[in-house]
């Protein structure tokens, strides 16, 4: 989950859906970085026109886990 970002491009920089695919010949070395803001901050839309709802973002985050996916992104939630 890195809507984070998604909600303060206003939709510009989309988080990049994971796959990864083994090779049996060749070693795989995989790195993966993460940035959350404080759980106690305000994530909006850092463009006019808004597309999603000013939301904190600690309750956004723990809308993930204790609802679940429920067939959509979380992010959908916060759409206007």
């Amino acid at each position: 989950m890195r809507p984070a970002l998604d909600i303060i491009s206003n939709g510009k920089y989309r988080s990049a859906q994971h796959r990864a695919i083994t090779n049996g010949s060749r070693a795989r070395l995989s790195v993966s970085t993460f940035h959350d803001p404080a759980k106690t901050k305000a994530i909006s839309p850092s463009f006019e026109p808004p597309k999603y709802h000013t939301a904190i973002y600690g309750d956004y985050a723990l809308s993930w886990y204790s609802n679940g996916p429920e067939g959509k992104r979380n992010i959908d939630a916060l759409l206007i």
